[in-house]
């Protein structure tokens, strides 16, 4: 407690064989919404759709957390405890908004959402590294944000109430149960898309001192800097990273935006700058790899902007692409067979679609009348292009992201519209953000993405005519025209293959003298095949490289630190 203290926590509670104390940019809030021995953490919102049942004070604690998900929404930690004060389940909210761990150390119960060295000195788990979770996250790199690699630390899942006692978890939210279709009315269902952003966006301006909003040009971040300042806030920042090639220079959308909305943006321009060892130690304090700190010359900017400014929040506009779907992709044809009848094939829409996945109308129509109605999830093309397939035992079930099993009967395209949700958890992982400043993404918020889940990609798309269709008409009046009819999106693919070109000595001896060469997760030679400045600027694999230094990072880190115990 006393070192807890000396690093900066504040006590919140102290019970005879309990502690608990916060610390950070927004120190989190403690809430009892059903008697002392339900203690949540963080923030906690009304439900926006009137439910307001009572959470029992007593009972089965996953009847009392599934009571408390539908009763509220927020970015939160629950945890059930005994009358002395030990945790005996912990409930991670849907959003995934603060990361949680347990384990035990010399009879003393450890629960906590920061992993740094000063904790693990003074309390280190027993850890080990599970080689088949790291070959998975190689396999699908959306797996990042779904089990631990971990072995020795309990670690809590989004949507899931995770015993402490026992290996068990139940889990109690999957957007795969949000998929059934609330309404097909577009004028219905754009006023409800609207009413539940800004609803919750008014909810984060109420508790939020000092809020700083992000600001790249594109649709999702006006849709949230509009309807913020909506719901009564006054941010301390307008934030705007441009890249330093013409493509990935968006200023004059933010501009455009902030003469509308009567802001000035601080913008910062992206300097290229090879990657190091040390840019990727925060990447590697998570019980799970920090992808959201990847692209660290981002990270740090935007850290140091928050800090010079004095915000004690950041909102951004990450989740837009899933939840109002902006993926143009031929299965959004699919979805229209199964909910229009071969009337489709009629629809001026088909066309549209075609012009804009770049297929033809005929190619459409085959790939739509041959999928099956029920199908496996397949997700064998996401692996790294640096992976080696072979290095471990392939468990397809063990493989799939839990949010993603139980889809064979979800159209195609509502299925990619749910892997986008999933994948987006990856936005709430440790990075030098989080540390400057509490990181929002209110799109991301459980009672956006329960109503987008329900409305399908038809409706999204109003039939594959344009991506994000429902969200630009349930914000038209809020937004400039230059936004809100914007079709493209600023391009960084110079960017990052000219810094990863840079980087080329650090990332040959980072990964190929590295844990996961040892172990055999990456195939030397494609990577050494890659790792040449011609194909990093002209033939991407950029991202997956990245991906893998995080993993490298994360794996030294974890193994030196079970090496210690």
């Amino acid at each position: 407690m006393a070192e807890a203290q000396a690093r900066g926590f504040v006590p919140v509670q102290v019970m005879e064989q309990a502690w608990l104390g916060t610390k950070g940019p927004r120190p989190l809030a403690v809430h009892h919404p059903a008697g002392e021995h339900l203690l949540v953490l963080g923030d906690l919102f009304d439900a926006l759709d009137g439910d307001r049942t009572p959470i029992p004070t007593h009972g089965d604690d996953a009847d009392r957390a599934r009571a408390l998900i539908r009763r509220y929404w927020g970015r939160y930690i629950g945890m059930f405890r005994t009358p002395r004060g030990q945790v005996r389940q912990i409930l991670r909210d849907p959003s995934g908004a603060h990361e949680c761990a347990a384990w035990r150390y010399e009879g003393v119960q450890v629960v906590t959402s920061e992993l740094s060295d000063w904790l693990l000195e003074s309390a280190a788990p027993p850890v080990q590294i599970d080689w088949d979770v790291v070959g998975g996250l190689l396999r699908d790199p959306i797996n990042a944000t779904a089990a631990s690699p971990l072995i020795g630390i309990r670690v809590a899942e989004a949507g899931d109430l995770t015993d402490l006692n026992a290996r068990r978890t139940t889990p109690l939210w999957r957007p795969v149960d949000f998929t059934a279709s609330v309404t097909s009315d577009p004028r219905e269902a754009a006023a409800w898309l609207r009413g539940r952003i800004d609803g919750c966006l008014a909810a984060f301006a109420k508790v939020i001192e000092r809020p700083g909003v992000e600001v790249s040009g594109g649709l999702d971040s006006a849709i949230v800097a509009g309807g913020f300042q909506a719901g009564g806030a006054t941010p301390h920042l307008w934030f705007n990273m441009f890249g330093p090639f013409a493509e990935g220079d968006e200023r004059r959308f933010v501009r455009t935006l902030g003469d509308r909305l009567g802001f000035e943006p601080h913008c910062v321009q992206r300097a290229i700058r090879p990657m190091t060892t040390e840019g990727f130690e925060v990447t590697a304090r998570g019980p799970r790899p920090g992808v959201n700190g990847r692209d660290y010359s981002f990270d740090t900017a935007v850290a140091e902007a928050c800090r010079e400014a004095g915000v004690d929040a950041l909102l951004t506009g990450k989740g837009g692409d899933g939840v109002f779907f902006q993926m143009g992709v031929p299965d959004i044809f699919t979805d229209v067979l199964r909910e229009r009848g071969l009337g489709a094939v009629f629809s001026p829409a088909l066309p549209q679609l075609a012009r804009w996945t770049r297929r033809s109308t005929w190619s459409l129509l085959r790939t739509a009348l041959s999928t099956p109605r029920r199908a496996p999830l397949d997700r064998s093309a996401r692996r790294l292009s640096i992976f080696n397939p072979e290095s471990v035992s392939h468990d397809a079930e063990r493989d799939l992201h839990p949010w993603l099993r139980g889809l064979e009967t979800v159209p195609p395209a509502k299925r990619l519209q749910i892997e986008s949700v999933a994948a987006g958890l990856a936005y709430q992982s440790q990075c030098r953000r989080t540390e400057a400043a509490d990181l929002i993404h209110p799109l991301l918020a459980q009672p956006v993405v329960e109503l987008a889940l329900g409305l399908s990609v038809p409706l999204l798309t109003d039939d594959g005519r344009a991506d994000r269709r429902l969200a630009r008409a349930a914000f038209a009046d809020r937004l400039p025209p230059e936004i809100l009819h914007r079709r493209s999106k600023g391009e960084m693919t110079a960017y990052f293959g000219r810094q990863a070109a840079a980087s080329i000595p650090f990332l040959r001896d980072h990964l190929l003298g590295g844990r996961l060469a040892a172990r055999g997760l990456i195939d030397r030679g494609r990577t050494e095949a890659l790792l040449d400045p011609d194909r990093l600027l002209w033939k991407g694999s950029v991202p997956d490289f990245t991906m893998a230094a995080v993993m490298e990072s994360w794996v030294r880190r974890w193994e030196a630190i079970g090496a210690g115990v």
